[in-house]
């Protein structure tokens, strides 16, 4: 039976009318009235959430009563403040700041505060409220990932976004080597990013471990809106890495995104790696519509006798596609290595055929296993982290990621990532084993914490 699903970051949480799941703290004293209090808190019971601080604050005032309140939290670490965040309840969340001044940046599970929880629920009132409440709109959750980022991922929301940079969030702030405008760019939020771009968000920063700045990812996304919004913006049509945006478009088939980036000005005799130009990619895939976009910008091919759409069509047919055969024949020499254990060796063919293909998820995914397997979790982890940003919806990356993190021993990360992998791919037995190993674990190492601040106690005493 897979385990309780825990609250960790709110981008794992999903809203179903109730309580999420949870359990009681194993050091409360009483169990059954936290859970209870807790639960009137998500609900929004104000009568109910009074009635239980009297009980809890007897003999007790100021900060001493804000420390006992303090501690009433589930077996994950979510407090009260935590609990009416993720219940959106407003008078609460007033009630347990003003009158009760419990801490608006109080750390909860994965590093969320009651605030990140908000902007997960996309709740405004909330947002705005706890902004007002002294919200730190640069502390970051256990994974490093800042308030911008949750505001302007898929679900996000530009009025949480102007609010974030009204009050000061950096806008070029870092995650897994992108900015907040490298999400808005993935999701196709192409409101959110004229937003960014008003507050002089950086379009030139290049996704880490990729080169990709956010024209070429959004490019890559097939978000015709968002490129749009970059040209507007002054992105660099050509980009800054080995692949072009009109590499790229002309790749996947983009046509609309072809005529775009070819009005704005793109160099369409800029080549691969390969020594292939956008106008060679296309006609080999068989897109006449993408060849006849690039024929009147694209200077003449000394290889290709007939220079017409119909002749390039032809010649590209009988010439031997290089890149596909140098990445087969590194993919297969990979896959060798790995056989023979010889996981370093692995990782750098792997590595070369990521100079050829930089995109190359696959490749990507792959060199993660190497490293994992040679020992070396902070390379394992970079390339996870990449892999993540550039496919979002692969459970494979979550797991790649999770597995990192409990090499590193950082059981926390690590059930946070596997249960995003979980939530993509629930029925995969491979992550659930894994994020309750990594459950076990966490629970091992807080249990050994606590331990051993109990020993510590006790001889200070002595």
């Amino acid at each position: 039976m897979a385990p309780q699903t825990p609250l960790f970051p709110p981008s794992a949480f999903e809203r179903r009318g109730g309580l999420p799941p949870c359990e009681p703290s194993r050091f409360s004293s009483n169990p059954t009235f936290d859970m209870a209090f807790l639960k009137a808190a998500y609900e929004g019971d104000l009568r109910l959430v009074k009635r239980a601080v009297r009980t809890v604050g007897r003999g007790a005032e100021g900060r001493r009563l804000a420390e006992k309140l303090g501690a009433v939290r589930d077996g994950y670490g979510t407090g009260l403040l935590h609990t009416a965040a993720l219940g959106g309840s407003l008078p609460v969340c007033r009630y347990l700041l003003e009158d009760l001044h419990l801490d608006v940046n109080d750390v909860g599970p994965g590093g969320e505060t009651p605030f990140t929880f908000a902007i997960a629920n996309k709740n405004v009132d909330l947002v705005r409220y706890f902004l007002d409440q002294g919200a730190d709109v640069h502390k970051g959750n256990d994974t490093g990932s800042p308030p911008l980022h949750l505001a302007a991922g898929e679900e996000g929301s530009c009025e949480m976004v102007e609010l974030l940079l009204s009050k000061g969030a950096d806008v070029d702030a870092v995650h897994f080597g992108g900015i907040a405008l490298h999400l808005a760019a993935r999701f196709g939020r192409d409101d959110i990013m004229k937003v960014l771009l008003d507050h002089h968000a950086d379009h030139t920063i290049a996704l880490g471990g990729t080169g990709y700045t956010v024209l070429v990812l959004a490019t890559i996304m097939g978000s015709l809106k968002c490129v749009k919004v970059l040209l507007e913006a002054g992105a660099d049509v050509d980009g800054t890495c080995k692949e072009t945006p009109l590499m790229i478009a002309a790749t996947h088939g983009s046509t609309a995104i072809l005529k775009c980036l070819v009005l704005a000005g793109a160099d369409a005799n800029i080549p691969d790696s390969l020594g292939r130009v956008p106008i060679e990619i296309a006609a080999r895939s068989g897109r006449r519509e993408d060849v006849e976009v690039l024929f009147p910008v694209t200077s003449r091919i000394p290889s290709v006798r007939d220079w017409s759409v119909d002749g390039i069509m032809k010649h590209v047919k009988s010439v031997r596609p290089a890149k596909k055969a140098m990445l087969a024949s590194a993919k297969f020499r990979a896959h060798e290595a790995f056989k023979k254990g010889d996981y370093l060796v692995a990782a750098k063919i792997y590595a070369e055929a990521l100079d050829l293909d930089p995109g190359n998820a696959t490749m990507l995914c792959n060199r993660s296993l190497c490293w994992l397997r040679y020992g070396d979790a902070k390379e394992a982890l970079k390339d996870a982290q990449v892999l993540r940003m550039m496919r979002p919806g692969c459970p494979k990356a979550c797991y790649r990621e999770g597995s990192a993190l409990m090499l590193l021993k950082d059981y926390k990360k690590a059930c946070g990532a596997l249960l995003d992998g979980l939530k993509l791919e629930p029925e995969n037995v491979e992550i659930e084993d894994g994020l309750r190993e990594a459950l076990e674990s966490l629970k091992v190492d807080r249990g050994s914490s606590q331990l051993d601040q109990h020993r510590y106690g006790k001889g200070v005493l002595a």
